[in-house]
């Protein structure tokens, strides 16, 4: 009987419990007073984050649409994670890590420093541009990273860099000057350029519109002044 009468007790009490639990969540008690937006956001608006989940965040804290929110932040462009918690008894906590952008994708996007393109507005001038097919922009910015240290030591940078449909590279420096390096052995011809830019071109730099790389052991010009290619070297 005392066994008994203390399994019916527990049994009351959780029935309590889950009850008060019931009201709790079906009432307007605990509501949600604020949003605390948590990150280094350097590019997003804040204001519009701070407006972007209230459907999902609102009324009763123990209602708030978890997940909705999280999907509602990860569709705000510039927002490369996001994780939204409750922190009892009014406050919602959204954690945001924003996208880094390293290059401008085409004319309409940009590339952030994971290789993922996404959507949005900058006004950032001197961005290096990438123009490739779909799915390219992490061997890009791969190939970039790459390119770019090569260049640097002679002083140069990338302006626009292109990955054609035929998977050949082209390079537009930073003093205009287009360098076509084609699809094989890449980084050879960049590395010869450079010597031929250290020793030979630079001189030059003013006229020279473009050089030609994808000779076996030498290049071609072009001066802006000629319009046709000059055979520099083919040896």
């Amino acid at each position: 009987m005392e066994r008994l009468t203390r399994w019916l007790l527990v049994m009351m009490a959780m029935l309590l419990a889950a009850s008060g639990l019931v009201w709790f969540y079906n009432s307007n008690h605990l509501p949600v007073k604020q949003v605390s937006l948590k990150g280094n956001l350097v590019y997003s608006d804040k204001k519009t984050l701070g407006s972007l989940a209230k459907e999902y965040i609102h009324g009763n804290i123990l209602r708030t649409d978890i997940n909705g929110a999280q999907e509602a932040y990860r569709r705000y462009p510039w927002i490369a994670s996001v994780m939204v918690r409750r922190r009892f008894p009014d406050t919602v906590e959204v954690v945001l890590t924003e996208r880094k952008p390293v290059a401008r994708w085409g004319d309409h996007a940009l590339v952030d420093g994971e290789g993922n393109v996404f959507e949005a507005r900058l006004d950032r001038p001197g961005m290096p541009v990438f123009r490739g097919a779909e799915g390219t922009s992490a061997e890009m910015l791969r190939r970039y990273d790459e390119f770019s240290t090569v260049l640097a030591k002679q002083g140069l940078g990338i302006k626009e860099m292109t990955y054609t449909a035929r998977s050949a590279w082209i390079v537009v420096l930073d003093n205009g000057i287009t360098v076509r390096l084609g699809r094989e052995n890449e980084m050879k011809r960049l590395r010869l350029f450079t010597e031929a830019w250290q020793h030979l071109l630079r001189k030059n730099k003013n006229r020279l519109s473009y050089v030609d790389m994808r000779y076996k052991d030498g290049f071609s010009v072009r001066y802006a002044s000629d319009g046709l290619p000059e055979k520099e070297s083919e040896e």
